[in-house]
């Protein structure tokens, strides 16, 4: 099985628990249904329908992610419009006007390594080399469509499956469900730790399915876990959300 590794980099990043209200709150990573929309417009995936996301589910998609630098986050005022049906339709249905400002909180020049790995080869032969040549589908995102990323390509390689009773210092986050219920976390003073809950899957009208509960360290340390799903790519030890 190979695997594709990229970098991912942006300024600001905003992406949005699926329990939030009108003040949004941002997820430290980019969750597992996030990283399908960047594939997607990677690919050139047709979004109507979401079917970029039923084509890769269908291609037996597995993500993972790690942080290559600490989390940082910032809150701004952000001015929202109404675009539905796709043109702008002034109101002065509240007291801002035709403007809604709303508070939005922002991961900070965050940079990420993304893991991604399928059955269908000929697809992901085709991220490898979309990520090799630099050339996308679409213009890619953190989150919201307006803050821009860039990735890089960082390997393209064969995943080796480890087997181990021991404790593995992780590149990427963690499922809790796949950690050892007794000693199954290395807990260390200069480990800043933190769980999230990321939509799994989704179905129709994107109403979610499953989650996956996750684990990782805000200062970009590598977690020492008893993890019973471990693979190695290069230097690299992760484990995959999906």
């Amino acid at each position: 099985m190979k695997c594709v590794c990229f970098k991912l980099t942006g300024d600001y990043g905003h992406y949005r628990p699926y329990y939030t209200t009108s003040s949004p709150t941002t997820y430290s990573l980019m969750p597992p249904t996030s990283i399908y929309g960047l594939l997607g417009a990677m690919l050139g995936l047709d979004k109507t329908d979401n079917h970029y996301y039923k084509e890769l589910e269908s291609a037996n998609i597995r993500v993972g992610i790690g942080l290559l630098t600490p989390v940082k986050k910032t809150i701004m005022s952000t001015n929202l419009v109404n675009t539905k049906n796709n043109y702008w339709v002034p109101t002065n249905k509240n007291s801002s006007g035709p403007r809604t400002p709303t508070r939005f909180e922002y991961v900070v020049r965050q940079e990420y390594l993304l893991f991604i790995t399928m059955e269908n080869e000929l697809l992901l032969d085709e991220l490898a080399n979309r990520l090799e040549k630099h050339c996308f589908a679409y213009g890619i995102s953190l989150g919201l469509s307006n803050l821009i990323a860039d990735a890089k390509l960082i390997c393209y390689d064969i995943l080796q499956k480890v087997i181990s009773d021991d404790y593995t210092e992780m590149d990427s986050a963690v499922p809790t469900g796949k950690i050892e219920t007794e000693k199954g976390i290395k807990v260390l003073p200069d480990i800043k730790y933190c769980k999230e809950r990321y939509v799994k899957k989704f179905g129709e009208n994107r109403i979610p399915l499953d989650y996956v509960d996750v684990l990782f360290s805000t200062n970009a340390r590598k977690i020492s876990v008893k993890c019973n799903e471990v693979y190695k790519l290069n230097n690299y030890y992760i484990t995959f959300l999906t």
